[in-house]
């Protein structure tokens, strides 16, 4: 087995990020390849075998986008892992990233920790991979041979049949090759690394290759007319009857089903599993095929790779808690306004049939909306009579300040770019940067308009509640110039088909 360490190229125009880079993967076990270019990059990585690339986005010439776009092309290797390096990346230039194949983006300064943690986890990935590669290769190859045979079977008992009414002595040779026939297709069975297995009607086992035999920890005499359910749980058993049964009434295979076994001493294993029905000549059911693969290890690193996620969001959403506390400790107006924003753009998403992701982001976002605003001095937010021009110019910048503030927050969500963005408007009259249309994000597009209908709607520091028609009124006036029609839309609705309410608003 080839044991060399992990190979990653290096690429970046910038010759101290190189050598940063390199002394940090010598140290952790890596072969470091390194390319101050990209076209270099590409004549190194045809050279030698690549497991990682780790490229800058910003380059001279050919930049990271294009050197990706040209790896990914290329069917030799399209499966190495990218991870994309940059010192600031905008939202158009990560979509184009995703779009070429980028698995990563990290942000200057890097996050050494977090960075050969993604290091690994993708390099693991593509190891299970290029093994599963390897392993379905190997099985099409034992396929084609199966069809070879069974077409030479099919050949050689034609034969033997016009050959038995001429001649006993001829059907006795046509027997025996019948009975060479089948023990090289017993033969290839053995030596395939994919467990095969032969059930009767009854679900009893009737043949089964040593592949199988490792899988589920018995000898072959165990497992013959040993029934599948003795092999699962419950659960897995009436499921797998259900596979069975519908096979059987179709005639059609099942690709790929997951069953849990229980392996002779006790341990569970997970299978990835293909069943087929077998006839006879006369086109009869006589029983079922099966290929199984183990999948264990791969459905353990999806848990693992699930609960780093898991426990990310728990992090975020702690986070997310305290820079809340210090709001409300500030401002508790401030904080009543941002949790009924956050409520108003969730029942929005909601609305909209936005995936469960993008909704825990929404929400998330619209409870820290205005944590900028803790760089404002109170008595400009609690000012209770009209702001000042220069007032207002320093209001305006609690949408930058609040992105400062989340920039460098571990999240699943883009949250500093969502705050930073909630006062774009779609015809670009918004602030700070005058985004227009797709520019902004959904999910700012959406917690605009529940900014602007909660803000009209509540009592502020220099007026009394404008009513929630009134807000209503503004949203449909505006939508398609300041506001998203889809989103105005589906505001319009919740409140005015589903019945939602602002919680702590007056309603005539």
């Amino acid at each position: 087995m080839n044991s060399r360490n992990p190979a990653i190229l290096c690429i970046d125009d910038e010759e101290l990020n190189l050598k940063l880079l390199e002394a940090m993967l010598l140290r952790n076990g890596f072969q470091v390849v390194c390319a101050p270019s990209g076209m270099d990059a590409l004549l190194k990585i045809k050279s030698q075998t690549i497991d990682l690339i780790i490229l800058d986005l910003a380059m001279p010439g050919m930049d990271g986008i294009e050197v990706c776009r040209k790896v990914k092309e290329d069917q030799k290797l399209g499966d190495i892992p990218i991870i994309m390096i940059t010192g600031f990346a905008s939202h158009e230039a990560r979509v184009r990233g995703i779009e070429v194949g980028v698995e990563d983006y990290f942000t200057k300064p890097l996050d050494k920790v977090a960075l050969l943690a993604r290091i690994n986890i993708l390099l693991k990935a593509k190891k299970l991979s290029d093994e599963r590669k390897r392993q379905e290769k190997a099985l099409k190859q034992s396929h084609d041979e199966l069809d070879c045979q069974v077409k030479l079977q099919t050949t050689e008992l034609a034969k033997a049949n016009e050959m038995l009414r001429e001649d006993i002595a001829k059907r006795k040779w046509a027997e025996q090759a019948l009975q060479e026939s089948e023990e090289k297709y017993r033969t290839i069975l053995e030596v395939t690394q994919e467990g095969y297995f032969e059930n009767d009607l009854a679900g009893n086992i009737i043949f089964v290759n040593g592949a199988m035999c490792i899988i589920l920890g018995y000898t072959r005499e165990e497992l013959i007319e040993k029934n599948y359910r003795q092999l699962t749980d419950d659960t897995t058993c009436k499921e797998t009857y259900h596979v069975y049964n519908e096979i059987y009434r179709t005639g059609e295979p099942a690709k790929e089903i997951e069953w849990q076994i229980v392996r002779k001493d006790g341990t569970r294993r997970y299978l990835e599993v293909s069943i087929s029905l077998e006839k006879n000549s006369l086109g009869k059911p006589i029983g079922f095929r099966a290929i199984a693969r183990d999948i264990t290890e791969r459905k353990r690193v999806a848990e693992k790779l699930q609960n780093t996620l898991n426990s990310l969001r728990k992090a975020v959403g702690m986070t997310i808690q305290v820079l809340v506390s210090a709001v409300e400790t500030r401002d508790p107006y401030t904080a009543g306004h941002q949790r009924r924003v956050a409520d108003l753009a969730r029942a929005i998403a909601t609305e909209m049939g936005l995936p469960q992701e993008k909704i825990d982001g929404i929400r998330m976002a619209g409870s820290i909306h205005d944590i900028g605003k803790l760089s404002i001095p109170s008595e400009i937010l609690t000012k209770p009579t009209k702001l000042s021009e220069l007032e207002f110019l320093m209001i305006k910048e609690h949408a930058a300040k609040g992105y400062e503030i989340l920039k460098d927050v571990e999240s699943p969500w883009s949250l500093a770019e969502i705050v930073y963005q909630h006062h774009e408007r779609m015809d670009g009259s918004g602030y700070p940067n005058k985004l227009q249309g797709k520019e902004i994000l959904i999910e700012a597009r959406i917690l605009c308009v529940a900014d602007v209908v909660e803000a009209m709607a509540s009592d502020r520091p220099y007026r009394p509640s404008l009513g929630i028609d009134v807000a209503l009124n503004e949203i449909e006036k505006n939508r398609g110039i300041f506001y998203d029609d889809t989103v105005a839309d589906a505001c319009l609705r919740i409140f005015q088909e589903r019945g939602f309410k602002l919680a702590g608003i007056y309603y005539e």
